[in-house]
């Protein structure tokens, strides 16, 4: 029994010890990637920078992961697990000494895209020390759903940890933090692995570096695009005219780097399986569906006055409903069962959660109102996750795989991009024109907004205010109240986007069931996905 965990742990270590050990050391790496996101404003206030720019810090250390990828795995047969595992975690202490030492944004932006590449190895040791203890296939299918249902919970895990922590200290504690857990990482590695391993007999050559340079030009660009387009009206900026221009400029000589390359970055071969193409159709749109969750802590703290604390909370019926969906897509590919099984429930539960919560946002309403659809929120994305990613993999030959695995994370990447865009699109363009519609009612002969002002006013009278200081704050709780009502609707108009595209989803599910009764998934050999 001891034999799987010989060639990497010291001989004291059980082989328990060391699968909760592994799990133990990519924890740290999970949390440091929605980090700055514990709290944007506060995040954005401590380095003096834009919510905008935090919100792209977090774009920036998925574009490393993505870009990184296909070439880790070279880094990876290299390094001895000791040495590799070392080296990845000193240098991710590094970068979090430099997150609390420096404001420079521009340093900072470097370090978040450097900082996604060591998750890319992270990524990769975990799984593939993880397929040296497994045999069996409910064992890889069980170490799959760990992996996703950590990094699906990653986000809401930093908001309950975080909440009181940051209320109670500067932001730049939870760095100091994140220094002390890689510090005992190290501990840990160093006292738990052996020394001597085996060693690797693949050298550094014949790296593809302007594939990985083309590659993460492109995704930076379209990070950039997503999050500052609509706030520098798109292409009315010469900024963003050149980003884009570069971005695309890198995407094309990327793909004909690809076709005419002997041992291409990501074999496009792959794009001519149609089942692959079905596959990251639906993990696109899940991925889009799964960051529209950041427009509820939006509602919560805004418009129902929750403090992040509350908030937090929330988060965790959300947590719930995703450790569910992982369980009970993980059960179901154990018993090598039909997919249409799994992926439309996961949908209707998506659109069930969009639907209520476009019915049930209102300017006030109790937390409990809100359990249902969080929990359904979190139980679609976690019955989809494994799934959709494992019947990308095996639709393309065994020898096409890490392509497919690449650009599946390229498409949960462009996802997440999407979806940064649409909240961005919708918070400022569409509030602007809800804004301008309710501005036609802000004025002096609408009984409604008379009514409303003198109700604030003697409200203010009765505290103590002045005549002339009454009617000033009136009108500045009338502007507040106002600003509610137009994120209210923002939020409202993109859930129901979102339930008309999930209606589309389900309808071509069901067709696409009816064509192919049973569609199973064939699970190969744990890829670092």
């Amino acid at each position: 029994m001891e034999a799987a965990v010989s060639p990497v742990f010291r001989s004291f270590i059980p082989k328990w010890t060391a699968k909760l050990l592994l799990f133990v050391l990519l924890v740290p790496n999970m949390l440091l990637f929605f980090l700055p996101m514990a709290n944007e404003a506060v995040a954005a206030g401590y380095f003096g920078i834009e919510p905008a720019q935090v919100r792209f810090m977090v774009v920036l250390y998925y574009a490393g992961f993505a870009s990184f990828y296909s070439l880790e795995r070279r880094f990876y047969a290299y390094f001895t697990y000791k040495r590799y595992f070392i080296v990845f975690q000193l240098v991710q202490l590094l970068c979090c000494v430099v997150f609390f030492k420096s404001d420079n944004v521009y340093l900072l932006y470097a370090v978040r895209f450097f900082q996604g590449m060591l998750f890319a190895s992270a990524v990769n040791l975990y799984l593939s020390m993880m397929a040296m203890k497994i045999k069996t296939f409910r064992a890889r299918e069980v170490s799959y759903s760990l992996f996703f249902g950590m990094l699906l919970c990653a986000g809401g895990v930093n908001n309950v940890v975080t909440a009181d922590i940051i209320d109670a200290f500067n932001f730049d504690f939870l760095f100091h933090c994140a220094v002390l857990l890689y510090a005992l990482n190290l501990f840990i590695v160093l006292v738990t692995m052996k020394i001597n391993t085996e060693t690797r007999s693949f050298p550094l050559i014949r790296l593809d570096l302007p594939g990985f340079l083309l590659l993460s030009v492109f995704l930076c660009g379209v990070g950039y695009c997503s999050t500052f387009g609509q706030q520098y009206y798109w292409l009315q900026s010469s900024e963003l005219r050149r980003v884009a221009a570069a971005s695309l400029s890198a995407l094309l000589l990327f793909v004909v780097r690809q076709l005419t390359a002997k041992r291409p970055y990501i074999d496009l071969k792959v794009m001519t399986y149609p089942k692959l193409l079905i596959g990251i159709a639906l993990l696109f749109f899940m991925y889009i569906c799964r960051f529209s969750f950041s427009y509820s802590g939006a509602f919560f703290s805004k418009i129902l006055g929750m403090d992040p604390r509350h908030v937090s909370y929330m988060y965790m019926v959300n947590l719930m409903g995703i450790v569910c969906g992982v369980l009970y897509s993980c059960l179901h590919l154990i018993k090598k069962r039909s997919v249409f099984w799994v992926w439309i429930p996961g949908f209707l539960s998506l659109f069930v959660y969009h639907f209520i919560m476009n019915r049930e946002m209102a300017y006030f309403g109790n937390p409990y109102s809100y359990f249902l659809p969080l929990f359904l929120h979190g139980a679609g994305i976690g019955l989809l996750m494994v799934p959709v990613i494992l019947y990308c993999i095996s639709s393309v030959p065994y020898y096409l795989a890490p392509s497919a695995a690449a650009l599946c994370l390229l498409v949960r990447f462009l996802g997440y991009s999407a979806s940064n865009l649409l909240v961005n699109y919708y918070t400022l363009y569409h509030a602007a024109v809800h804004r301008n519609r309710f501005m036609e009612y802000f004025v002096e002969n609408n009984a409604v907004y008379e009514d409303r002002l003198t109700l604030f006013r003697a409200k203010l009278l009765k505290a103590g205010y002045s005549g002339d200081r009454s009617a000033e704050a009136a009108r500045a709780l009338m502007n507040a109240d106002l600003d509610k009502h137009i994120l209210l609707r923002s939020v409202m108009d993109y859930y129901s986007l979102m339930m008309y595209l999930s209606i589309g989803v389900l309808v071509f599910l069901i067709g696409y069931g009816l064509l192919y009764r049973k569609v199973r998934i064939s699970l190969r050999p744990l890829l670092p996905i």
